[in-house]
This record gives structure tokens, sequence and C-alpha cells, in this order.
């Protein structure tokens, strides 16, 4: 076996051993080689020093998310993200956050699957909604979240709104940046992390990539930790969606 499998094999052994044994036994009848390559994937990314294995299981669980339709793997990776570290709270508020991005119904899918994975394993959640006593100020708070985080980009693209679609400008400054990134669950930089995740599991999304792929930067990220988000999720989205992030990117670091 390789290096890339010997290092799956020891990561599992030390995090989830008896849930990867339970996906190489459902595999092992028709279709032992892909255990295999789900091992050697983990083995090869995971070893990266990049990125920790929260910050990696929070972009899986983003991209898991957006695709909408992977609830069983989705479940797999929340129990996972809680074995690296993740806690139940930055779950859900990995859920909430993928709500301007993805939509109501994929977010609340992923908190079903979230309150069934918490209910099995006797975990309390108490969450308090945090601005609704201030939400008469978000669009004021949304405007200042919007600099911090996109500067100038995200102004532009609020701006271009104006004339044809004031509405949608006004829902992206008070609720996207006044309610979702105002909320204290995750911090600028994981709060990136999980747009890229989330927006390259959407596919079609260059233009709104290059937007954040500016604010990763902005608020602090570095390219290699970029690039490194994008390729976390080619395990999950495949390979097409990941290149055309990656050729955003790369435009992006050319500009700079």
């Amino acid at each position: 076996m390789n290096s890339s499998y010997a290092i799956g094999k020891k990561l599992f052994q030390e995090t989830d051993e008896a849930g990867i044994q339970s996906v190489i036994d459902h595999l092992s009848d028709v279709s032992p080689h892909i255990s295999r390559y789900i091992i050697e994937v983990f083995g090869q990314l995971f070893s990266r020093p990049v990125l920790t294995y929260q910050q990696r299981e929070m972009i899986v669980i983003a991209a898991l998310i957006s695709l909408g339709d992977t609830p069983n793997q989705l479940k797999w990776h929340m129990n996972f993200g809680l074995k690296v570290g993740i806690t139940p709270n930055e779950m859900i508020e990995i859920s909430t956050h993928c709500i301007p991005f993805c939509g109501f119904p994929r977010a609340l899918n992923a908190i079903n699957v979230a309150k069934q994975l918490f209910a099995e394993q006797h975990i309390e959640v108490n969450i308090e909604d945090e601005l609704l006593q201030n939400v008469g100020e978000r669009q004021q708070r949304g405007l200042a979240k919007l600099q911090e985080i996109d500067g100038k980009h995200g102004e532009d693209v609020a701006d271009s709104l104006a004339d044809i679609a004031p509405l949608l400008a006004e829902q992206i400054i008070e609720f996207t940046f006044g309610e979702i990134y105002s909320r204290s669950g995750l911090s600028p930089k994981l709060r990136q992390l999980v747009t890229l995740g989330a927006l390259t599991a959407q596919g079609g999304c260059e233009p709104q990539l290059h937007v954040h792929l500016n604010a990763a930067i902005h608020v602090g990220l570095t390219r290699q930790e970029v690039i490194e988000a994008l390729l976390q999720c080619s395990p999950y989205t495949g390979f097409p969606k990941v290149l055309n992030a990656i050729k955003v990117a790369k435009e992006i670091f050319l500009s700079h």
C-alpha cells in the first residue's frame, strides 16, 4: 500500500476507526477498491499541514450541505467533524452560514441531519437568537460587516443591483451581512472557508467565487490556505468544479 493509504488508515484509527470500518464493510462485496480510494484521499489531504482537521471538515460539511443530496455522507462527516474538534454549536453555525449560498431548504435539511446525530449521541445544543433585539440595526450593521469582509468588491455587487433589483441588494446587505456574517459562532476566516466550500460545490458560481475569494484574502487567509480549501472539495464535488474555482483564484492572484 502507498503512503497516503497508510496515513489515511492511521488517521481513521486515531479518530473514527468504527466509522471507516462501517464504510469498508458496506463496500466490501461490490467495490472494495472505493474504500481504498477513500482512505487514500483522506491520507493525502489530511497529511497536508496548511489547514487543520477542523477547518477541512468545516469545508467538507459546507460542500455537502450545498450539494443538498448527500444526507448519509453529511451525517458521516458531521460525526467525523465532532471527533476532530468541531463543536455542536459550530456545526449548526455552518448550516446557518450556508443559507445565503445554497438556500433555506438545504440548510434546513442539514439542521435535521445534525439534530438526528445529536439525538443519537445525547448532545444538547442551546443557541440563542443573539441579534433578535437588534433587528432594527441590521442595515447599518450589514454595511459595516460588508466593508469589513468584502471591501470594495462587496460594495460593487450591491451597487450593480441598485437599478434593477434593489431588494436583492438590500437582502444581501441586511440578511447576509447584517444577520449571518454578524453572528458570533464562527470567525471571519472560518466563515470564508465555509463559503468557499459552499460555492465550489454549487458550481456555476464563478462570479460569486471571485468576490468571496477576494474576501478570503481580505480577512487574512493566505493564498495557500485558499487553494487548500478548494482542493479539499474535490473528492466531494468532483474535479471540474474545483478546476473552475482554481481558475478564478489564479486570476485573482495574478491581479494582486
